[in-house]
């Protein structure tokens, strides 16, 4: 009998609870600018280094301790093997 596996998964509301609103707006935009799609409700679980790449750039703008955190909260999910639910209505937060 396979043995049964489990799964990390980071819901987008808890990766988002500690960052500053125009962070979460900005965050949110540039996924979907980059073309990945939040899902409402339905999983859509996505590698952590794939967003935080993708969105980098966010860390040039004026977001400074947020953007830190939130960049670490995303490098230290990826060292972990946590995958990222871009799915709002998951119940996170």
């Amino acid at each position: 009998m396979p043995e049964a596996t489990t799964m990390q998964v980071l819901d987008l509301e808890r990766l988002l609870q500690d960052v500053t609103p125009s962070l979460r707006h900005a965050f949110l935009n540039a996924l979907q600018g980059e073309g990945f799609e939040i899902t409402h409700g339905i999983p859509n679980l996505l590698m952590p280094q794939e967003i935080d790449e993708s969105i980098g750039w966010l860390a040039n703008s004026r977001f400074g301790e947020s953007w830190v955190r939130l960049h670490s909260t995303l490098s230290h999910a990826a060292a972990d093997g946590t995958l990222v639910d871009l799915s709002y209505g998951t119940g996170g937060s």
